[in-house]
């Protein structure tokens, strides 16, 4: 196939008409829509973006809702699907190398993806026409170029015509590139287009519905019944089988219409702004810092210390509110790489710090496997912290993950528990895990394969002194 041609800079087609070309003014007028934005609160990593793509008078405003979610945020790749507006073609064009001029510099193309997803999805090709007028990928590049940091390359798309077989197709290859952490999916469209504002804002509504429940065959459909209108349904509605695949929490952000810019509400084009989210699970909370599991494993040491000396614990000082949050925690001693004490508090009630100073006396002197730690033994303990997540039921045994998940089970009154690092330690596969916490909980060895016992998988982030 010839690439003659794409190896360029790509100029703008639509500045100094859809937006400023003087660099001073678009970065000013950018910076004013992102300050009139108020955004809801949004918890977790945003990985894709609904933006409009009409004049920045008209959509600029509603757009800069979308922007805002992202801003000061380091994605490596960002993908651009806009339709096209002025070349009739079944399948997506991608310009696969080069890059992409605004007045506010050139954004390089990420060429790696670009020519994967050509190899690899057989409607893609490479279309120059697709791209020599059109403005729905342009748009978004000056709002990218003013949020992120540095360094971000795109990957330019321009969808045609494909059929909802072809996106479901397409949505597993998005779905994996959108899977690493540093790539952003942003799809360009507005909505309906020049029907009286009530009626708009009735179609519309229909629209917005869909997409915060991820109906991309209900949406899809009602777009071709003309029940709903938005140029860019085809990229939405990949958008959202590759949500509805990854988890992605839709966020409604911003719904409007060109009336209330222009004054002319007789013929209006609806604008929409939708954030998706990789909301943070429980298990996946964030990390403790060096110094904040430092603190803690002086906590532990300090309590056992002062418990041998005085019988007794004062309370700790400590500022950090991430260690004040009630957190589930083992404290596990070693002495000469064996065990000599481990226990633990799986129920959240208590501040972390907490927790961890009350485990560290148990784990010390009340554990019933071993007689009360010595201060003679004291300088050749190793103390170990391993902070739970909260705990997950499971139905199917195939969710165990040796390595990563720990495991308690629980059958009537009985009941035990495993770290995730023991089976670790021990070599065992996931029936050997699950034999050993039923042995764990005074249970039979094949408790586990039992319809009444109940089976919870957590993970932990575990952290010892070895490590400082």
């Amino acid at each position: 196939m010839n690439n003659a041609g794409f190896s360029e800079i790509k100029k703008p087609n639509v500045a100094g008409l859809f937006y400023p070309s003087d660099r001073k003014k678009l970065i000013s007028q950018i910076q004013e829509f992102l300050k009139e934005a108020q955004l809801p609160s949004i918890k977790g990593k945003v990985k894709a973006l609904i933006a409009p793509h009409a004049g920045y008078i008209y959509s600029g405003p509603i757009a800069a809702y979308s922007f805002k979610t992202v801003r000061n945020e380091s994605y490596k790749t960002v993908l651009i699907l806009g339709p096209s507006h002025y070349v009739y073609f079944e399948g997506i064009s991608i310009y696969p190398r080069g890059a992409f001029e605004t007045p506010l510099g050139i954004v390089e193309i990420d060429t790696q993806i670009s020519e994967m997803i050509l190899e690899k999805f057989k409607k893609a090709s490479l279309r120059k026409k697709a791209f020599s007028k059109e403005h729905s990928v342009e748009v978004e590049i000056p709002f990218l170029q003013v949020v992120l940091e540095k360094g971000f390359k795109i990957v330019p798309i321009v969808v045609g015509d494909l059929s909802y077989q072809d996106l479901v197709e397409l949505s597993r290859l998005i779905k994996d590139i959108l899977k690493k952490e540093d790539t952003l999916l942003v799809v360009s469209s507005d909505l309906s287009h020049y029907h009286p504002a009530t009626e708009a804002e009735k179609i519309d509504s229909q629209t917005i519905r869909l997409i915060k429940d991820l109906s991309a065959q209900e949406f899809y459909s009602k777009i071709q019944k003309r029940e709903i209108e938005a140029c860019g349904y085809v990229p939405i509605t990949l958008l959202l089988l590759v949500a509805k695949e990854l988890n992605l929490k839709p966020v409604f952000l911003k719904y409007s219409h060109s009336g209330y810019t222009s004054g002319d509400f007789s013929k209006v084009v609806g604008y929409l702004a939708f954030a998706f989210v990789q909301e943070e699970r429980e298990e996946e909370k964030k990390m403790l810092s060096r110094e904040q599991r430092k603190k803690l494993l002086e906590i532990a040491r300090n309590s056992i210390k002062e418990y041998l000396e005085k019988g007794k614990v004062t309370e700790f000082e400590v500022e950090d509110p991430q260690l004040k949050e009630p957190a589930a925690c083992f404290v596990t001693l070693k002495k000469h790489n064996a065990l000599r004490g481990c226990i633990g508090r799986i129920v959240a009630d208590l501040p972390l710090y907490k927790a961890v100073s009350l485990m560290a006396i148990e784990a010390a002197f009340r554990d019933p496997r071993f007689t009360p730690l010595t201060k003679d033994e004291f300088s050749d303990i190793e103390i170990e912290i391993s902070i739970l997540s909260p705990f997950k039921r499971i139905t199917d045994i195939k969710e165990v993950e040796v390595g990563k998940h720990g495991l308690f089970i629980k059958k009537g009154f009985f009941s035990g528990l495993l770290l995730p690092q023991v089976a670790t330690e021990y070599n065992w596969d996931r029936a050997t895990f699950l034999t050993h916490t039923c042995l764990k909980a005074g249970l039979s060895p094949d408790c586990w394969k039992e319809e009444d016992t109940e089976i919870y998988t957590f993970t932990a982030e575990v952290f010892s002194e070895k490590e400082y």
